[in-house]
């Protein structure tokens, strides 16, 4: 078969295969004479020749820059010397003879350029620029020769060196060799003479910048590594434009960043990039475009585009051979620190804080429609659940394409970019759904949580915005929350990981959410801000109810408390720190949202008692170390005591808590064995919480005497004690067991030693002060029975020592002198006879205090602790809170405001939706309404609820069908049985009841979980004269152990939102078998241990039935209540110097809850009727508030 003709020509004269392009080495020849080197670069149409000039000139130039001073010898200093005379003599001849912009330098060599460019020799084309980038760089080390460098560098401004550079620069991708050393040139030129010419090439840009983002492109294709000596086009590119950023004028680097392919071409490819240029790239533009203030912002900007800054974030895996440069990856973070975190990088916009970008946070509402709506009426405030509209949208891509987990840099990066635009928080946990908190103890998961734990550690913004104060409308709760506890943290999640068997998942995820409760705690108080009541009415109760939602959107987010608990008893005792951690939790929990807390069957007594154990058990290794080991690390003493101060505050809330009773695990008792503690703790601990409640313990069960007459309290033992510690250790070891015997006797039947104290007393008839701490008639009883003891001998040494030092310091603290020596003799009796003489009460005791002084035990406390010696104040001196100041503390919000909205919102929701997120109390609420119609709409709604509950899957669908079909029948029953006005509402009691009773059905570990289902089985309708469960939970004992105060703060809120009309006032004042219902609660109210939260719901419901028409003077006249606020003054200001008892418990101090109960009285004088009250307490009443 024979060949085919050539089709390509008509003829067959053309050639058929592509000439092959050789590339012949050029030669070359030493230059000796400036003359020969003129002669060698003359024009010379022969390129050849003209080659061979160029080729020998390059070499005189690699000469002359490769030189080393330091190495080199005298003669080759002096042959360099020679050849530099060459090129010098060589370029003042041919230096024009006119030197202006039309002059033409090097003509010769210019002239054979543009042959080149003409006859297209590629050898040529690349040459030349070659020679001329070396010869500028040869000139730029030498002054003398600075003038004709600049001559060169705007000989290339000419027209025809233009076209020839903008040829050069255009050719294709593949003729490297010519364009590498065009831009070569340029960078020499615009560097030259510290950017002289800079300006004028920019002006020229049409050609000098030609192809730049396409040159910017070219980047090394093999299998070896760029060579440094041979860079690749885009190498030399990259480095041209940073060059020229370098010494343009901010204008011109305004326009040359406008042209986004040069921008875009900037950062493509630099994971390809050679370290050092990375590096160059990196520092020119931090350098002259980000830190240039003179550079315009929406310059920046355009520079930093969401491509630049996620390819630069790609740096973060650069692979780095070369340890003698800087870190790459570093360099890019610091980068990347600087431009997303400093506003006038064009990066970062100026947010509004945790307001999205479509809210408006000061928009003007009806007030109709806040009244009728609450929040609702904020068409926002549910609005950005899924999706977050920021402002920051470059940012947003950015932090989307960062994996935190993955490296610190990065976690460290977004949590900094968190820190300054808040509003990519919620944004990006949203978006980012790639990985989850699911606990699986690897680095990657390590990773994650550090980064969490640093994000819920953020700050929130101040006034949750940008403004110099808070916006008339609080943010929305969505994203609130998305900041104190982020969406990967969900319930689920942290579960499992409070119950993992590693001690590292469920210390990650306590201290996270010791966090987020801290986090929700200011945010909390935020929302409650006073400087929200000088805003209206209404906007004051939406950041209230904004408060109440976000914490029960916390609630459903976090774990459940018996979750924690179950964690925190699951921890070794070894694991101090994560003992100290889950403790604080708990802490956290009860005094922050004590509503969830107080839910749990929590009884501290044990975990107590083993803390106590835990110290003591310490404190005996530590002596035994010391004498062989040395010292123990007072650190782990520190944390065990910082775990005992969170136990005492818990107990603190705890009213069953057994702090004199003797366990099997302690030999003494708590309150003894943290006696113990305080007594013999090391110098340098932190013991103030532990004084606090040493002192109010001590005086809540009258062991000592309360400090309302400036006696010191339990200062007189403790200071006694801590000398006894001092002088003679082994006397007080012996004394721990009778000391606790004698203080659980004093607290069992402290009337028993009161007695007497006053029998022993009765002598000394003209001594007018008898004040004896209780404690001291407890030891007289029991030191008969310690001296027939067998181990009677150590025991009574120890007491010869103690007791004079106790007595001593009593009488210091201005208790009765004779009665103390009184006491001293009959106690002598127990003592043999030579011993029992020789105790004598001493005179002149180093223990001084004074009416209203310190103790020195409190001036000088050998712990290097700030314990308060101080004297009690009174409260006389007290001011009352002022109808402004008495409203903002006791009047709530009425939770029953009829949200008509309800009747229409509920049917397209699921049933569990009904009774989570509240559609279902919304709705039993409209049965309060004022308006006939809407009450009949909600009846009619509520019977159509219930039959889709009870068709439902909802686990609790008996419960709440059956609570709901029964409201909708008593409301029947109610309205058959109103002869007069068929429509009349329910009781408010049977609405909030039924409204708190949902609440209690959804959890079936509610304490009131089996009362109220044992309520709702006893017929098919309420009694509407009745107030469902007060009975149950007022006087008969919990289902669930020691939950009875739980309940009746529960009970308490049900009955403050039940008590708005007079008709409501008329049932808490209806005589019942067992009294009326407001006589009941002033009983419960006057209990002096129960908890101030408690006591102030009742105070609450004193307020609110003052503001009710009459309510006032049935509250005087009545029930005494003038007579019952007086005797709280009392009992609060013998109380008020330990009132604070470490810290918890407590809502408000001893002198507050004084102001407010003076406060209420004056508030219920100014609201009753005067003339009656005058006359039926015959000016008594007045007597006492006026």
């Amino acid at each position: 078969m024979g060949k085919r003709q050539f089709r390509g020509a008509e003829n067959g004269d053309g050639p058929r295969k592509r000439q092959r392009v050789v590339h012949e080495a050029p030669t070359s020849e030493v230059i000796h004479t400036s003359r020969q080197l003129r002669q060698l670069l003359a024009f010379d149409p022969d390129l050849g020749r003209s080659r061979h000039g160029l080729q020998s000139f390059k070499l005189l130039l690699d000469s002359l820059l490769s030189r080393d001073d330091n190495a080199d010898s005298a003669e080759k200093r002096q042959q360099h010397e020679a050849r530099f005379t060459i090129v010098k003599e060589y370029l003042q001849s041919t230096k024009p003879i006119e030197d202006d912009e039309s002059s033409t330098y090097l003509p010769d060599i210019m002239q054979t350029w543009s042959h080149a460019g003409q006859v297209n020799n590629e050898n040529l084309l690349s040459a030349v620029p070659v020679v001329l980038a070396l010869l500028l760089k040869l000139l730029s080390q030498s002054l003398e020769l600075t003038p004709i460098g600049l001559g060169i560098c705007r000989t290339f401004l000419q027209k025809r060196q233009q076209e020839l550079i903008s040829r050069s620069l255009s050719a294709d991708k593949g003729k490297a060799f010519i364009i590498s050393p065009t831009l070569r040139m340029l960078r020499e030129a615009v560097c030259f003479d510290g950017g002289a010419i800079a300006r004028p090439m920019f002006r020229a840009r049409v050609s000098m910048l030609k192809s730049l983002a396409r040159n910017m492109g070219i980047v090394h294709i093999g299998e070896e590594p760029e060579d440094i000596k041979k860079p690749s086009p885009r190498t030399n590119a990259v480095q041209f434009f940073l060059s020229a950023l370098k010494y343009l004028h901010p204008e011109a680097k305004k326009e040359l960043l406008t042209q986004r392919d040069v921008v875009t071409a900037l950062t493509r490819d630099v994971k390809q990039d050679l370290p050092y240029l990375v590096l160059d790239l990196l520092n020119g533009l931090r350098d002259h475009i980000l830190l240039d203030s003179k550079v315009p912002r929406e310059a920046k900007s355009n520079l930093l585009s969401s491509t630049t800054l996620i390819k630069i974030s790609g740096l973060y895996y650069y692979r780095q051979a070369n340890d003698d440069l800087p870190s790459i990856p570093d360099a890019a973070h610091d980068f990347l620190m600087t431009a997303c975190t400093n506003p006038s990088c064009g990066v970062l916009r100026q947010d509004t804080g945790l307001y999205p970008r479509e809210a408006d946070p000061n928009a003007a509402i009806p007030s109709a429609d806040l009244e009728e709506l609450g929040l609702e009426a904020i068409v926002w405030m549910n609005k950005f659940k899924t999706e977050v509209p920021v402002r920051n949208f470059v940012l947003s891509n950015l932090l989307q394409n960062l994996r935190p987990w993955s490296s610190v840099k990065q976690s460290e990066l977004i949590t900094s970019i968190f820190k300054v635009a808040p509003e990519l928080i919620a944004d990006f946990f949203i978006k980012n759904k790639s990985f989850t908190f699911e606990p699986k103890l690897s680095a990657t998961w390590i990773g994650y949580a550090a980064f969490l734990f640093n994000t819920v550690a953020l700050p929130l913004p101040e006034y949750f915005c940008r403004g110099s104060g808070y916006a008339e409308l609080p943010p929305p709760t969505s994203i609130v929350m998305d900041n104190i506890l982020p969406i990967p943290l969900n319930q689920k999640a942290l579960s499992r990981c409070l119950t993992n068997k590693s001690r590292m998942i469920s210390f990650f995820a306590t201290r996270i959410l010791i966090l987020a409760v801290q986090k929700l705690d200011t945010a909390v108080k935020m929302h409650q801000d006073p400087a929200h009541s000088s805003k209206s009415h209404n906007n004051q109760a939406l950041w209230t109810d904004a408060a109440r939602r976000l914490v029960d959107e916390f609630c459903q987010r976090s774990p459940g408390i018996k979750e924690m608990i179950n964690s925190y008893r699951s921890i070794p005792e070894d694991d101090i720190l994560h003992r100290e951690a889950a403790s604080q939790l708990l802490r956290l929990y009860y005094e922050v949202i004590p509503q969830v807390a107080l839910m749990a069957k929590f009884d501290v007594s044990p975990l107590l008692e083993t803390a106590l154990k835990r110290l003591s058990k310490q404190e005996k290794q530590k002596e035994t170390r010391s004498e062989e080991d040395g010292e123990d690390d007072p650190r782990d003493f520190a944390l065990s005591l910082k775990e005992l101060e969170n136990l005492l505050a818990i107990a603190g809330y705890s009213p069953g808590m057994r702090w004199f009773a003797a366990t099997e695990q302690l030999t003494l008792s708590p309150f003894t064995t943290l006696l113990k503690v305080y007594v013999e703790a090391p110098h340098g601990v932190s013991l103030a919480p532990v004084r606090q409640v040493l002192d109010f313990v001590a005086v809540e069960q009258q062991v000592v005497p309360a400090k309302d007459k400036g006696h010191p309290g339990i200062s007189v033992l403790l200071e006694t004690l801590k000398e006894l510690m001092a002088s003679s250790p082994s006397s007080l070891a012996v004394l721990w067991p009778f000391l606790d015997k004698c203080l659980t006797r004093c607290t069992t039947a402290p009337v028993k030693y009161l007695e007497m104290l006053q029998d022993l007393g009765a002598k000394d008839a003209e001594d007018e002060v008898l004040t004896v701490s209780p404690l001291v008639a407890a030891i007289i009883e029991q030191l008969p029975f310690a001296a027939k003891a067998t181990d009677s001998k150590s025991t009574l040494d120890g007491l010869s020592r103690f007791l004079p030092k106790l007595l001593g310091y009593s009488a210091a603290a201005g208790e009765s002198k004779p009665l103390l020596e009184a006491a001293l003799a009959v106690m002598s009796e127990s003592f043999a006879k030579g011993l029992g003489k020789s105790l004598t009460v001493p005179k002149k005791h180093p223990f001084k205090q004074a009416k209203g002084g310190k103790s020195t035990e409190a001036k000088q406390d050998t712990n290097n602790t700030t314990a308060e010696g101080k004297k009690p104040e009174s409260g006389d001196d007290v001011a009352a809170l002022d109808s402004e100041q008495l409203e903002r503390v006791l009047d709530l919000p009425d939770s029953l405001t009829a949200d008509n909205s309800a009747l229409v919102k509920w049917q397209n929701k699921s049933v569990d939706e009904l009774v989570d997120e509240g559609h279902a109390i919304s709705l039993i609420s409209l049965l309060a309404s004022e308006h006939a119609s809407i009450r009949k709409e909600a009846l009619v709604n509520i019977l159509k609820m219930a039959a889709k509950v009870q068709q439902s899957e909802y686990e609790e669908k008996e419960q709440i069908w059956l609570l709901l079909s029964e409201l909708a029948e008593t409301a029947k029953v109610a309205a058959a049985s109103q002869a007069v006005n068929a429509v009349a509402p329910l009781p408010s009691t049977i609405i909030a009841f039924a409204c708190h009773a949902v609440n209690v059905l959804r959890d079936p570990t509610h304490s009131l979980y089996p009362k109220i289902n044992s309520f709702l089985t006893r017929g098919p309708f309420w009694s509407v004269d009745r107030v469902p469960l007060a009975d149950e939970v007022l006087t008969e004992e919990p289902a669930v152990g020691d939950s009875y105060y739980a309940q009746l703060n529960w009970l308490l809120a049900y009955l403050l939102d039940g008590l708005r009309t007079s008709k409501d006032l008329e049932l808490f004042h209806k005589k019942r078998a067992k009294g009326p219902l407001f006589e009941r609660l002033l009983a419960v109210a006057g209990n002096p241990y129960m908890r101030t939260p408690l006591r102030m719901q009742v105070l609450r419901i004193l307020y609110r039935a003052s503001k009710i028409e009459g309510g006032s003077t049935t509250l005087v006249t009545r029930f005494g209540v003038v007579s019952w606020l007086e005797e709280l003054l009392k009992m609060k200001k013998s109380m008020s110097a330990t009132q604070s008892q470490g810290g918890a418990g407590t809502v408000v101090s001893s002198e507050d809850e004084v102001a407010v109960y003076k406060g209420l009285l004056k508030r219920i004088w100014e609201a009753c009727d005067k003339g009656r009250v005058e006359g039926w307490s015959k000016g008594g009443v007045e007597s006492v508030i006026v």
